[in-house]
């Protein structure tokens, strides 16, 4: 299950399509000439009040999944009518997903020297990949868990890519320095 934020704080949320109603008290409502009309949304429960994300782009999703809710991301609230949810995906619940739409998640980071030593020593890109229709999370094949300045690797469950990169103009071995770890399964044969 995917975990969801708002501001930070966990929250529930999923992702629907609904028939975009007006919003009469709000005079320049950025929707209106989509009022009638079915639209992917998220649906969000916070603090104990809902409320609706318009989603055409996956950015309302992004902003509770990747971003944490962070206020500093934008997103556009938007009116339905509560009884024309439907949940996202109309597939067949008695069979599985065939995986045709894909969400696809980067957050790029500046690795900085220590808390104390603001100095860039290096940056990463952090990947994730999941079904847009049944949220399913892919994981990555072949890579290594840890982290390594290196090459990329992968998370311990294998649902994200850590990989390492520099700017184009950045000498071969930036970030070289950098720490990393490995994890290593054994199995009680090995011991």
């Amino acid at each position: 299950m995917t975990i969801t934020r708002w501001n930070g704080e966990p929250c529930h949320a999923r992702r629907i399509t609904a028939i975009v109603a007006d919003a009469p008290e709000f005079p320049a409502y950025w929707a209106r000439h989509l009022v009638g009309t079915r639209r992917p949304i998220v649906e969000v429960t916070y603090a104990d009040s809902t409320f609706y994300l318009d989603d055409e782009d996956g950015t309302a999703w992004r902003k509770v999944t990747i971003h944490h809710g962070s206020p500093s991301r934008s997103h556009s609230n938007i009116s339905i009518d509560p009884t024309s949810i439907q949940p996202l995906s109309n597939a067949d619940p008695d069979k599985p997903c065939p995986h045709e739409n894909f969400d696809a998640y980067v957050e790029v980071n500046r690795l900085a020297a220590s808390d104390d030593d603001p100095t860039i020593v290096g940056y990463a890109a952090d990947i994730k990949v999941n079904c847009r229709d049944c949220d399913e999370p892919f994981r990555w094949i072949g890579v290594p868990a840890g982290l390594s300045p290196r090459q990329p690797m992968c998370s311990v469950d294998e649902t994200e890519l850590h990989a390492p990169l520099r700017p184009a103009s950045a000498d071969p071995d930036f970030g070289m320095g950098l720490p990393g770890f490995a994890i290593n399964c054994r199995t009680p044969e090995q011991d």
